[in-house]
C-alpha cells in the first residue's frame, strides 16, 4: 500500500509518516519548507497552485489553517487553505483511484454538549469550525472512497500553552487559564493510531478520535503545577465569557464509537495524557526546583 501524507511538516504528519515506514508501507510526503523538499518531499502549500501527485492508494490531508485568530482575519486565504485546496485535492486523488482521509476537528460542533456522535449536525461557532465543516462536507460529497476523522485536542511535548506553563510554574510565576474552557486530550500516539486503523480497515463516512472526558484549562495548569511541586493557588482561574472570547468551545469531547469498533479504540482519560506528553518536562522542571532549594 502506497500512502501519501499531505503535510508531514506537523507533528501529525510527521509521526504518521513514520510510524507507516515502519509498518512497510510506502510513504510519500509533501512539505511547504523549500529545504525538505530537496530531500524527497514534494513541495506544496495549500495556498498556491497545486503540483500534480502520484499515485497512490491512500492520501492523509493532514494540513490546514488552524489557528482561530488567523482564519477570523484573513478568511479568503482561510478558505483557500482549509476548503479549496483540499477539495481540489480529494476531486483529483478520487477521480485516480485513491482513498482520502481528512483529519478535521471537534470545531465544527458549538461545544455545548459533550460526548457528540459521528451523526450529529455541525454547529460550528468559529470561523476555522465553520470551514471545516464546510470541507468535510465538500469531499465527502465525493463518494465513500473519503473518510473524515474529526480529532479533539492533541497534545505534543515542548509545545503549547501547558508547556509554557509548566516552565513559568517553575520559575516561580503565577499562570492565568480559563476555567470554563475545556479540552479533551489526545497524544499524538492516539491521532497516529486512529489513522492508521482508518487506512488499514476504515470505510468511508465520519469517525471521532477523542479523550474519554474533558477537562479545563484551569484544572489541567493545576495538575502540572502538582507535578512540578508548586502550590496549586499560584493558577488563577480565569471564565473565558468575561473576556469575550466567543469562539471558545465549552466542552470538546466526541463519541468514538466507530473507530472504537473499528480498531479496538480506547479513549483515554485527561489526566494520563497530561502525563504522558508532559512528564519529562515537568520531572526536570521539578529536578532543577530541588536544586536551588536551600539546604536544611
Amino acid at each position: 500500500m502506497r500512502c501519501l501524507i499531505i503535510g508531514a511538516d506537523g507533528s501529525i504528519g510527521g509521526a504518521l509518516a513514520v510510524a507507516l515506514g515502519r509498518r512497510g508501507r510506502g510513504v510519500v510526503t509533501t512539505t511547504r519548507r523549500t529545504e525538505a523538499a530537496r530531500h524527497g518531499s514534494i513541495f506544496l502549500d495549500l495556498a498556491r497552485p497545486l503540483p500534480d501527485l502520484p499515485e497512490v492508494d491512500v492520501a492523509i490531508i493532514c494540513a490546514a489553517m488552524v489557528r482561530l485568530d488567523e482564519c477570523r482575519r484573513d478568511g479568503e486565504l482561510a478558505q483557500r487553505v482549509n476548503v479549496t485546496a483540499p477539495l481540489e485535492l480529494g476531486r483529483s486523488l478520487v477521480r485516480a483511484g485513491a482513498r482520502v482521509i481528512l483529519l478535521s476537528t471537534a470545531a465544527v460542533f458549538d461545544g455545548n454538549e459533550a460526548h457528540l456522535e459521528e451523526s450529529a449536525e455541525p454547529r460550528p461557532r468559529s470561523a476555522y469550525g465553520q470551514l471545516k465543516a464546510e470541507a468535510e462536507a465538500r469531499l465527502l460529497d465525493l463518494g465513500s472512497h473519503v473518510s473524515v476523522l474529526r480529532l479533539t485536542k492533541v497534545l505534543a511535548p515542548n509545545a503549547g500553552v501547558l508547556s509554557q506553563w509548566i516552565a513559568q510554574l517553575g520559575d516561580g510565576k503565577t499562570v492565568r487559564a480559563l476555567s470554563d474552557r475545556r479540552l479533551s486530550p489526545l497524544t499524538i500516539a492516539h491521532a497516529v493510531d486512529a489513522i492508521t486503523a482508518l487506512i488499514e480497515n476504515g470505510e468511508g463516512g465520519i469517525y471521532h478520535a477523542s479523550g474519554a472526558a474533558d477537562i479545563s484549562y484551569a484544572d489541567a495548569a493545576r495538575f502540572v503545577a502538582c507535578g512540578i511541586g508548586v502550590a496549586s493557588d499560584r493558577v488563577e482561574a480565569v471564565r473565558a465569557v468575561e473576556q469575550n472570547e466567543t469562539e471558545l468551545m465549552p466542552f470538546t469531547s466526541l463519541a468514538t464509537g466507530r473507530l472504537s469498533r473499528l480498531g479496538g479504540f480506547v479513549a483515554p482519560e485527561p489526566l494520563g495524557v497530561l502525563n504522558d506528553v508532559y512528564g519529562r518536562e515537568m520531572e526536570a522542571v521539578r529536578h532543577v526546583r530541588a536544586s536551588r532549594a536551600p539546604a536544611v
